[in-house]
């Protein structure tokens, strides 16, 4: 398996793992997605949102598109509305893979972060680094889940994926 491929296995299998994660908080009670809980961010709708903002401002970095005001942009929205832009911007990192070839995987992006420091990464490693980021998080939604009670989490482990 070259590295172009595994990669997009590994975007497949976020989009995946996303719509498993979101499938499951839809089917809960809608007021429970703002409850407070000791997390990273207080309540479901801000992790959900988090894991927007970064597919999306890594998207937009590889790009080479100027974002604003990202941080807001699901203030007063519902987590079927904050879900809705997590597909959708999951679905553009299937989509980037299938329009780049191995070399380009390994070319170099300078971008800037949201503190304002600069970086240089290969699209690989950016690509690599957002899956991973968003696995992060829904390890945290399943954890908040538990803590409001929430007993059947979906299993979006990779080896399931693979499954």
């Amino acid at each position: 398996m070259t590295v172009h491929q595994h990669l997009s296995q590994y975007a497949a299998y976020n989009l995946w793992a996303n719509q498993l994660m979101i499938d499951w908080l839809l089917s809960k009670d809608p007021s429970l997605m703002e409850k407070e809980v000791k997390s990273s961010f207080p309540t479901i709708n801000k992790t959900l949102s988090h894991i927007w903002v970064a597919e999306h401002v890594w998207m937009c970095r590889l790009e080479e598109i100027v974002w604003k005001n990202l941080a807001s942009r699901h203030d007063g929205q519902n987590a079927k509305q904050i879900t809705d832009d997590i597909i959708l911007s999951s679905t553009y990192y299937i989509d980037k893979l299938q329009a780049i070839n191995e070399s380009e995987l390994h070319e170099n992006i300078d971008y800037k972060l949201l503190s304002g420091d600069t970086g240089t990464s290969s699209t690989f490693n950016i690509i690599h680094h957002v899956m991973n980021h968003s696995t992060y998080h829904r390890g945290q939604l399943v954890t908040m889940g538990r803590e409001l009670g929430f007993t059947d989490p979906p299993k979006t482990d990779f080896i399931f994926y693979c499954t």
